[in-house]
């Protein structure tokens, strides 16, 4: 036989072999394959898992917030499910009164914030440090300011009324920020109630700030201060959602307030 005729017969059994070892191959690749397919679908039955229990732990902080609302009605005002609610409150014919923001509602502008208020009613806030007046005249304000929730504000109306704010509770955390020695007119950014020496969860956590802090709130037309010294309230204060008032503190302090539904 002719070196050729070798040659080609040797190639031809190597083709054979390489193409037996190939089919071989992608036999066993794709057996290899098919057994591991299962690990494809694992992230879709994670993602399904989660989901659900996402659901179920809204559902959950729903019916906690309700039965939390409910069981509050009795003793306020304050009437909120799935952190979506509304406060009331109400005011004398020509006396003013300090409320302040307690949800948000948007814009919180008082466009908004007082959609009731009649024609004569007035509005003063803090800003550049000192004291900024609109009057409502014709169904409008003079000045539509922006008063964030935790922000208080006066108000006076030619006549006797209820406002109800409407809108979102601002967030599971805020805080009330209260500056060294520097007299601010705020209120509660989320609708609690309590007294000024509450501290903790769920609370206005008042009781945080330092020694030599003062708070003052208007009672029956009248300024009423407190003073906190050795870790205790000359008076102690309530406080209702709504409501507004003055805070000096003793030191730079961030009163935080957190509210949990378990």
């Amino acid at each position: 036989m002719s070196f050729f005729g070798i040659f080609y017969r040797t190639s031809l059994v190597r083709r054979w072999r390489n193409w037996r070892c190939l089919k071989s191959v992608q036999k066993k690749f794709k057996k290899a394959l098919t057994v591991n397919l299962p690990f494809g679908i694992v992230p879709s039955h994670t993602v399904t898992y989660k989901q659900k229990m996402r659901t179920k732990t809204l559902l959950l902080s729903a019916a906690a917030l309700a039965a939390g609302v409910l069981a509050s009605q009795a003793q306020s005002n304050v009437f909120s499910a799935n952190i979506v609610g509304y406060v009331t409150v109400t005011n004398q014919a020509n006396q003013y009164v300090v409320l302040a923001n307690p949800l948000d509602n948007g814009t919180n502008d008082i466009t908004g914030l007082l959609p009731t208020a009649p024609n004569g009613a007035t509005v003063l806030v803090f800003q550049g440090g000192a004291l900024q007046t609109s009057l409502k005249n014709k169904g409008n304000w003079s000045q539509n300011f922006v008063v964030p929730p935790g922000v208080g504000f006066f108000y006076k109306s030619p006549s006797d009324g209820t406002n109800t704010f409407v809108g979102n509770v601002a967030g599971m955390s805020n805080g009330i920020p209260a500056a060294n020695n520097i007299l601010e007119l705020v209120g509660s950014p989320i609708p609690f109630s309590g007294t000024i020496s509450d501290i903790g969860t769920n609370t206005l956590n008042l009781g945080v700030l330092p020694n030599g802090s003062q708070i003052l709130k208007f009672v029956n037309g009248a300024l009423q201060t407190s003073l906190k010294n050795k870790g205790n309230w000359s008076t102690n204060l309530s406080i209702s959602p709504g409501e507004g008032f003055y805070v000096k503190s003793g030191a730079d302090t961030n009163v935080i307030q957190i509210l949990n539904l378990q």
